[in-house]
């Protein structure tokens, strides 16, 4: 599957087929995937904790706050990836913590490299980031930034399609509400 492909692929998938299990390669090469990711002055503000043990993929699971629903998304997966970024070795420019960006970069390299390889996964970033940090005995300075449950969608499953904004409404060329039309060939 090439990039453009995994792109438009990429859904967001909470239901996994209980019992498959996502390799340790193939993990690893997810893993490798985000930590390839490219940021700002080359900070690479981020970890990965590859979480397996089904008591900890439980308790991760109640780190999600009641409105979440994805507790059992968790709780079902083979393996869940937890992002963690480090803001001490990241930028602010603007007050923007562009160390959050780079972590936002890594993590969608992760999702579509898991979308590549045909593992299902979802984003999850609505969650007690401080539980989760202690949980898995993070020092202070690290922040949680998103878990990435892990598995294979069920023998069928569709997900429903997504809808996209027009490209007329989003993309504009040299100045704002100047439609983009691209040359043919």
């Amino acid at each position: 599957m090439d990039v453009r492909e995994a792109v438009i692929k990429r859904r967001s998938i909470r239901k996994f087929e209980l019992g498959r299990e996502v390799s340790d390669a193939d993990i690893a090469t997810i893993v490798e995937a985000g930590r390839q990711a490219p940021s700002w002055k080359n900070d690479q503000p981020w970890r990965f904790v590859v979480v397996r043990d089904k008591d900890l993929l439980n308790r991760l699971g109640d780190c999600l706050p009641e409105v979440n629903w994805a507790h059992n998304t968790i709780r079902m997966a083979s393996a869940c990836l937890v992002l963690v970024g480090v803001p001490d070795e990241g930028a602010v420019h603007q007050d923007k913590p562009f160390w959050l960006v780079d972590c936002g970069i890594a993590g969608e390299n992760m999702y579509l490299q898991a979308t590549a390889l045909g593992i299902a996964t979802v984003w999850i970033s609505m969650l007690d980031g401080p539980a989760v940090c202690a949980l898995l005995d993070l020092p202070e300075a690290m922040e949680c930034v998103g878990l990435f449950p892990l598995g294979y969608a069920p023998e069928g499953y569709e997900p429903s399609p997504r809808g996209r904004k027009e490209p007329s409404e989003v993309i504009w060329f040299e100045r704002y509400g100047q439609p983009f039309l691209p040359q043919a060939g």
